[in-house]
Order: structure tokens, then sequence, then C-alpha cells
């Protein structure tokens, strides 16, 4: 069976927020990622990233099978086995080293054009962290980006994932939708207190059909899923 899973989200940062361009400029030492319009975007592999290991984190407290190293390197590990002989639905939706995911996260952009004076630098000091002490010469500075809401959307296309009931949408999806209502924060400088976000979802929708968050969770709770998620 095929499954179609599409969700537009709106980000909404609550905070000043980070996402680096890995590039520098002459008064700034670290850059925020800009779209070609040269407004701040979050780029989808950083989405990825973060959902993916909340995923993992409530996959273990839910009690899914474990999901697979992902930076795994051993050739005979399932790191590099087909997506559909492994136990993960983690794994089975993000991909491995072997086979893609097909779950595809496009880059959130900004709804309104961005106010004047919406970018801001702030210095810092690099420190020992067990001595708590000072860096000599680790002045460095860091391009932030205010409080804004940016749209986003994520796709995904799969055969075969489990389910209890067809008509509703698989273990694996109403998993990866709880991953993304539980991300809290985004971007760089988290334990600093930057990048802290509230994400609501638009729209949800399974093979054409839209889907409530209530429905999600609702299934997640089943007495009938909790006695058959083993074996998904």
């Amino acid at each position: 069976m095929r499954h179609n899973l599409k969700i537009n989200l709106t980000i909404c940062f609550k905070s000043k927020w980070h996402t680096g361009s890995g590039e520098g400029g002459f008064l700034v030492d670290r850059l925020i990622r800009k779209d070609a319009r040269g407004w701040p975007c979050i780029p989808g592999s950083t989405l990825k990233g973060v959902i993916r290991e909340n995923c993992e984190k409530l996959s273990r407290t839910l009690g899914f099978p474990a999901p697979l190293n992902p930076h795994e390197t051993e050739p005979s590990s399932k790191a590099f086995a087909l997506l559909n002989t492994l136990d993960s639905p983690v794994d089975r939706i993000f991909g491995n080293k072997y086979q893609s995911g097909n779950l595809f996260f496009r880059d959130a952009r900004l709804k309104d054009k961005p106010p004047h004076r919406y970018l801001r630098e702030q210095s810092r000091i690099c420190s020992y962290r067990k001595l708590r002490t000072a860096k000599d010469q680790h002045l460095f500075s860091t391009q932030y980006a205010g409080v804004a809401e940016f749209e986003t959307r994520i796709n995904g296309y799969h055969e075969d994932l489990a389910f209890v009931f067809e008509e509703d949408p698989p273990c694996a999806y109403c998993l990866l939708i709880a991953g993304i209502k539980m991300t809290d924060r985004l971007g760089g400088d988290k334990s600093t207190g930057s990048g802290r976000i509230n994400i609501r979802f638009d729209t949800i929708e399974y093979n054409g059909e839209a889907v409530s968050m209530d429905t999600v969770l609702d299934y997640l709770d089943s007495e009938l899923y909790i006695e058959t998620r083993q074996t998904l």
C-alpha cells in the first residue's frame, strides 16, 4: 500500500534565533542563513535533524523498536539494509545510508517582509566550560533574527508502512507528527535561550484526506495501538 503525507506548518519564534550560514563578514563572525531574497530562512536540513532527534526520543518513550544509529559505518549493520526490513518506524520514514526515506522538508521562509533592523549582532566570549574562565583572544560576534513567523511544508511518500486501521495514518506518520509537535527550540545557541519556537499545524493530509491533531494523539494513545506497537 502506498502512503502519502502532506503537512503545512507555521513556525513562530518567541525569542531571538540563529541558523548559521557557515560564513562570516567583515564585522560579524557568524552570519545568519538567508534565502534568494536576502531574508533570513531556516534550512530544511535543520528542521529534519531536530525533528528526527525528537522522533527518536519519542519512539523510545512509546515503546517502538529502537532506531538505528544514523552514523553507523559498519557495512554489515542494518544501516545499509533495505528500509522494508527495518523494525523502527523512524528508520522506515527517515531512511538510512542505503536508501532514502522519501521524507522531504522544505526550507522555512518568512511569511512577510522582515521589518527594518530585523537582524542584530551580539558579541560573546568563548569560555572554558570546566574552568568557567574566558579564553584569551576568543571574542566573537553572532547575527541574530527576532520574533517572526515562518511557513514550510513536509511531504512524505512511502510504501507498506504499518498501521492498525487502513483508513488511519500509519504509526510512523503519527510518530512524526507528535515529534514535530514536541519541537520547542530550533537553530544555534539553544543552550543560551535562543531559538524558542511554537509550531502550528495549518493542515495535515494523509492520502488526500484531512487529519486532525486530536486523531493522531488519540491513535497513539489507543489501547489497540499499545497492544500491537511492538510488532509494527
